[in-house]
């Protein structure tokens, strides 16, 4: 009788269907030693034909005839494996590894079950010793990239599954993976082709959700919101809250302001037809607030993101939505009132404390939004924003050398960064330091040189200290990164004057203005959207 169990082309069809069964596939090749051991013949046919529980009998009864043999220990842990007796299986291929410690087959075996278990970390060791004693092995490098991938260590994973030479699966679930990974390694053209692939597949919901966030990811709005229109059009007895949640903000994402609102009405709709809760229900408030305020009905969104704040009052998001979109519409005392209910439903919030200063600072009120940033710098604030926003205070009351003093301390404090760099060069000059002004904002280009605005210092820096042609060099530069610099182009017309060239000075000086607006910094930040939703997957049997 022919002992060699012959099931390599059974692997092919079978593996790639999530059927976790390699082990078994691992003990082709290997002979019966003789017709005095028919427990192992018994076991290796049990196992042929899939009788794992005759198996394991048969094999148990060899093991107690040879208890020192690697590979009966090896067939009893594919046994149990397949009985789902993981813990008994490690045990039998860690034995066997113990036995023969150059045994492939316990190596290989004992990676594929700690990967199924996801203990990914054990699973790369013991395919890598695999793998080491037999570097061709297709199956290794397969499994050993499968761990790679659910690792997210998606170069070495492409690599090992390449090595494979295998066929590899196209079920919506490896392919999301693969696409994740290659939009990981920013090679977005594979992506698209993979998700592609798989909108092709009739993915389920959480499937599509995912599929839906990788295109957004890509900035392929298109892909992603044809995407959740289908999800959300499914049979009304489906649960499609999450698709239009998402679809409202795919559309809010890519610009589409107009077309975020109604899916963003609906999903409110649903979250109260289904009574959910506070958490899911503010979440719809607030994308709807936020839809609104993109579209400029500012006072509709103002009513939205009040109800998120008061549905869930708890998350400092929601009130951080609310005073943005206050201050945006000049409403600051508003702004004021509401920060101030935020900081007693959430005291430690340290945004929201900000935030109090911010509304202070743009409502006038100098001495409390002092107030307000001294309270954060001197707790320590690790981030410079406070220390910005406490300058800017200063600055507005004409103390330009303390908000030197304060950002010069914060520098030291926390270190460089554009920010801090930035306003030391808006307070130098302030102070009429010209010279360190321009150190100042050099330092704040070496941070960010995409900065209009850093340039623009440097250039009127430059210009106060007579240093004409670096002027307009770094002016001309502020106005390539930002064409609707107003103040570069008065300052460029007064720079080409003083060179003598009048026809460039007047080319400047028709689109410039008297009054540009003087850049404070953002110490308000974007809106917070909602998280993506993804819905519970079915468990696979």
């Amino acid at each position: 009788m022919d002992s060699r169990i012959d099931v390599r082309g059974w692997i092919q069809k079978h593996v790639h269907r999530g059927m976790v069964l390699a082990t078994l596939f691992f003990c082709v090749g290997l002979p019966v030693i003789s017709s005095q051991e028919d427990a192992l013949q018994r076991g290796l046919n049990a196992l042929k034909e899939s009788h794992f529980d005759q198996a394991l009998e048969a094999l148990t009864i060899a093991e107690n005839e040879q208890p020192e043999n690697p590979r009966i220990r090896n067939f009893r842990g594919i046994a149990l494996m397949q009985l789902g007796k993981t813990s008994d299986s490690e045990t039998e291929y860690r034995e066997a590894t113990r036995l023969d410690p150059k045994y492939e087959d316990a190596w290989r075996n004992l990676g594929v079950l700690l990967w199924t278990a996801h203990r990914l970390e054990p699973a790369r060791e013991a395919l890598l010793r695999a793998i080491a004693l037999s570097p061709d092995d297709s199956f290794s490098h397969y499994y050993l990239g499968r761990v790679q991938l659910d690792s997210q260590q998606y170069a070495e994973a492409f690599r090992e599954l390449k090595l494979s030479g295998l066929q590899l699966p196209d079920d919506p679930a490896f392919l999301l993976q693969v696409a994740a990974g290659h939009v990981a390694l920013g090679e977005a053209e594979e992506a698209r082709k993979v998700l592609r692939q798989l909108s092709a597949k009739n993915p389920i919901p959480a499937q599509a959700a995912q599929a839906a966030l990788l295109f957004v990811a890509l900035h392929d709005y298109v892909q992603a919101i044809e995407l959740l229109k289908a999800a959300s059009q499914q049979e009304p007895q489906g649960d499609t809250a999450w698709a239009y949640c998402d679809l409202a903000l795919a559309y809010l994402l890519s610009g589409n302001y107009e077309q975020a609102v109604p899916p963003s009405r609906i999903f409110v709709n649903l979250q109260q037809a289904r009574k959910s809760g506070p958490v899911e229900t503010a979440a719809a408030w607030s994308l709807l607030g936020i839809a609104e305020a993109r579209t400029g009905q500012s006072e509709a969104a103002i009513r939205e993101l009040r109800q998120a704040a008061t549905v869930e009052p708890g998350n400092e998001q929601h009130w951080l939505n609310l005073t943005r979109e206050m201050m945006e519409a000049g409403r600051y005392r508003d702004s004021i009132a509401a920060t101030r209910e935020g900081i007693a439903a959430n005291p430690k919030s340290y945004a929201l404390h900000l935030r109090l200063g911010a509304a202070q600072l743009a409502a006038g009120q100098y001495k409390e939004s002092e107030a307000a940033f001294r309270t954060l710098v001197d707790a320590g604030d690790p981030l410079p924003t406070s220390y910005v926003g406490l300058a800017q205070v200063l600055l507005r009351e004409g103390r330009a050398e303390e908000a030197v003093s304060v950002l010069n301390a914060a520098e030291k404090k926390i270190g460089k960064s554009f920010l801090l760099s930035y306003f030391l060069g808006l307070s130098w000059d302030r102070a009429g330091k010209r010279q360190d002004a321009a150190k100042a904002f050099r330092e704040a280009i070496k941070q960010n040189s995409q900065s209009s605005e850093a340039h623009l210092g440097l250039g009127k820096a430059a210009l106060a200290l007579g240093q004409v042609d670096d002027a307009i060099a770094e002016l001309q530069e502020a106005l390539r990164l930002g064409p609707g610099n107003v103040q570069a182009r008065r300052l460029l017309s007064q720079a080409y004057r003083r060179t003598g060239n009048t026809e460039r000075a007047e080319e400047f000086a028709k689109a410039s203005s008297d009054k540009p607006p003087v850049p404070e910094g953002d110490l308000l930040g974007d809106f917070f959207l909602p998280q993506w939703q993804i819905p519970k997957q079915p468990h696979a049997n």
